[in-house]
């Protein structure tokens, strides 16, 4: 055991020299918390770069807005050319519709049954269309991960069921989506736009009464602390781009861009796995709290909910393309 220690340490020390003596590196930005679906998923990445590509590519990752905020990090990847060390990130999809009006669709209420349907969107040859803008603009799209369907929080002393009744001259946080915008509108909320980090203070000194999210963050920003009641409204879905910036990504050898493909590829499966986990693990963590009550919606109760909402889609038709939104329905089957 004696020999064994110091020839594992000496292992150890030369990974590590390998790792911080990389030709490249990513420097991996989010705003969320790792233990979340998106921070489990970027951890991973990392990890598995360091066990196959030690010496070539180091991935460094800044969780809970460390190193950037979303708007702030697609600024960065746009006027970085370093072409040895790249900025990684996985923004929220409504932050890239000043890039592409197609990002749009993902935020249509209603637009998707469930996370099935997101996935067949996502699979299918219908999102390189929506995201080849991208590159024109300075970012490289790689995968798209999923933090799940959102629910519907709210203080005060009853559930949000009704609908307009129960959102008359109640503010909601939303993230910087016009069609975020339409929806709590249509609902008959108002919208109240607010960086991510700022939500839990907003929401425990009653700037805004509530707040859409998926259960995960609901959960890892304790967000059920200063609410309520959350409705399962699963009205919309909430995922994440994962970009890098486009020079330092078509600058890679083609040998280190096709191994990091391959990572990320993996990196994507795992991720809908740890979303899945989330959607019911953090769920019971909430409800076993016993702060915030969990209010489901009757099938009657959600028909009111999508017919409220139906408009929105007309109202962004020509922004996304009616065309593509036809492909969109083609490919999801609705």
């Amino acid at each position: 055991m004696k020999k064994i220690i110091p020839v594992l340490l000496a292992s150890a020390l030369a990974f590590g020299a390998a790792a911080a003596h990389a030709e490249y590196l990513i420097k991996f930005s989010h705003v969320v918390a790792p233990g979340t679906p998106k921070g489990k998923a970027a951890d991973l990445f990392a990890r598995l770069v360091s066990e196959r590509m030690a010496g070539k590519v180091k991935v460094e990752v800044f969780p809970n807005s460390q190193l950037y905020n979303d708007n702030k990090v697609m600024e960065a990847m746009r006027l970085s050319d370093s072409k040895t060390t790249g900025i990684m990130a996985a923004p929220s999809l409504s932050k890239f519709v000043k890039f592409s009006k197609t990002i749009q669709a993902f935020d249509i209420p209603y637009l998707f049954n469930d996370i099935d349907d997101v996935h067949k969107l996502v699979d299918s040859p219908v999102m390189a269309t929506m995201t080849d803008p991208l590159e024109k603009k300075g970012l490289k799209a790689l995968s798209l991960w999923d933090n799940g369907m959102k629910v519907f929080s709210i203080r005060g002393d009853k559930p949000l069921k009704k609908t307009p009744d129960d959102f008359n001259g109640k503010k909601f946080r939303i993230q910087s989506s016009e069609v975020h915008a339409a929806m709590i509108k249509a609902l008959g909320g108002v919208p109240q736009k607010l960086p991510f980090k700022e939500v839990y203070q907003a929401l425990s000194q009653g700037v805004v009464d509530g707040q859409e999210n998926a259960w995960s963050n609901v959960y890892s920003k304790k967000f059920y602390e200063v609410q309520d009641f959350i409705t399962v409204s699963n009205h919309s879905y909430l995922g994440y781009m994962v970009v890098v910036s486009a020079a330092f990504w078509n600058g890679l050898p083609d040998d280190i861009r096709n191994q990091l493909t391959d990572i990320m590829t993996e990196a994507t499966a795992a991720n809908r796995q740890f979303a899945a986990e989330a959607d019911q693990g953090d769920r019971a963590k909430i409800e076993a709290a016993g702060k915030a009550k969990v209010v489901e919606l009757t099938d009657e109760e959600r028909a009111q909910w999508k017919a409220a909402v139906a408009g929105v889609e007309d109202q962004f038709k020509d922004q996304i393309g009616a065309d593509l939104l036809k492909k969109v329905h083609e490919v999801i089957g609705h």
